[in-house]
């Protein structure tokens, strides 16, 4: 048994008029209960937003995305052995707000980084 751990967050770039999809992915034991939040607030179904939970996965569905959809949300997992949330992003296209790709490029130069140190001192 082990407490949450969100493995993956995919944020969503959405024109406005069309469906915004933000997913959530989860690794626990006991399987994780999820819920969804933004500014604070606890968001429920309804008004055109829709929230799906499958095992350990969660969607955030926006139906119809408006100008005051955009920003930031976030997913929390928890089950009785912890709680573990991450930070996504409904934004609207063409304004690079695509965390996933800035998240994975950083931690590929951290590990070329380190890759390079190690060859250096022979670890």
């Amino acid at each position: 048994n082990y407490p949450p751990y969100i493995k993956d967050a995919q944020n969503s770039e959405t024109q406005v008029g069309q469906k915004g999809v933000l997913q959530c992915i989860a690794s626990a034991v006991p399987t994780p209960e999820f819920e969804w939040y933004r500014d604070d607030r606890r968001i429920s179904n309804g008004q055109g937003v829709h929230i799906q939970i499958s095992g350990f996965r969660t969607f955030l569905i926006v139906s119809n995305v408006t100008e005051d959809d955009y920003g930031n949300y976030t997913c929390v997992a928890t089950n009785r052995l912890g709680i573990h949330n991450a930070s996504l992003f409904l934004y609207r296209p063409g304004t690079g707000k695509d965390n996933n790709g800035s998240a994975c490029i950083a931690q590929s130069l951290w590990l070329l980084l380190a890759s390079i140190t190690c060859l250096l001192f022979k670890c």
